[in-house]
């Protein structure tokens, strides 16, 4: 049975497409959003005693050579297992789901390699931007980086994810990409730009239809 997150049946919206009425039809009135740049929010080695080993799931749960999404509150990190790597850190890593470039939660499907010299990289599958697995370093833009945190498995099999508090992870996540935006002086396209677009203006069921 599909689930969208490895740890909880629970769904987000994730897709990042906004949908709009045109010439009677509903289609996607797209955009990209700008790149994070600059290094990444959290590094496993400076993770601080006062974080929480959060449960990912079960051994089990994992796929070989590939990654899953976890959900943490608003936020999603990627749990790879490698059961083949030789060293046991290089075995199960765990990254953000966010991509820098362009803001797309999709690393978690993204495509794993690894060099002859033992570097373990991972391709974002959209917009295919490589990172060091390991270190979360961009290789094919170096501005553009991952957050790392530790793994572990326990005696009965448990993968568990050292996390900052979900709340306080959801704040810096939102405030980097706000920063992003204020940086590029980026905005969304309007609503009903185009002229055959007809969007109501005025708040509808409580939600604000402005941007």
């Amino acid at each position: 049975k599909f689930q969208q997150y490895v740890n909880t049946s629970e769904t987000q919206q994730t897709e990042q497409i906004e949908y709009i009425d045109m010439r009677k039809q509903r289609a996607p009135n797209t955009y990209d959003l700008p790149d994070i740049e600059g290094p990444g929010l959290y590094s496993k080695e400076a993770a601080p005693e006062s974080w929480s080993w959060v449960l990912a799931g079960q051994v089990e749960d994992f796929p070989d050579d590939g990654g899953v999404a976890v959900k943490h509150g608003k936020q999603e990190v990627a749990v790879f297992h490698l059961p083949g790597q030789a060293e046991e850190d290089g075995r199960w890593l765990c990254v953000q789901n966010l991509c820098p470039h362009k803001q797309v939660r999709a690393i978690s499907r993204g495509l794993v390699g690894v060099k002859p010299e033992g570097l373990i990289t991972l391709a974002d599958p959209v917009y295919k931007s490589i990172y060091d697995l390991r270190t979360g370093s961009g290789m094919s833009h170096a501005n553009l980086n991952l957050s790392t945190f530790q793994v572990k498995v326990d005696e009965q099999g448990q993968v568990l994810v050292k996390l900052p508090p979900a709340d306080q992870m959801a704040d810096s996540f939102a405030r980097q990409s706000q920063e992003a935006a204020e940086k590029f002086n980026f905005k969304p396209p309007p609503r009903g730009s185009h002229p055959d677009i007809q969007v109501p203006r005025a708040p509808k069921n409580g939600v604000n239809l402005e941007w």
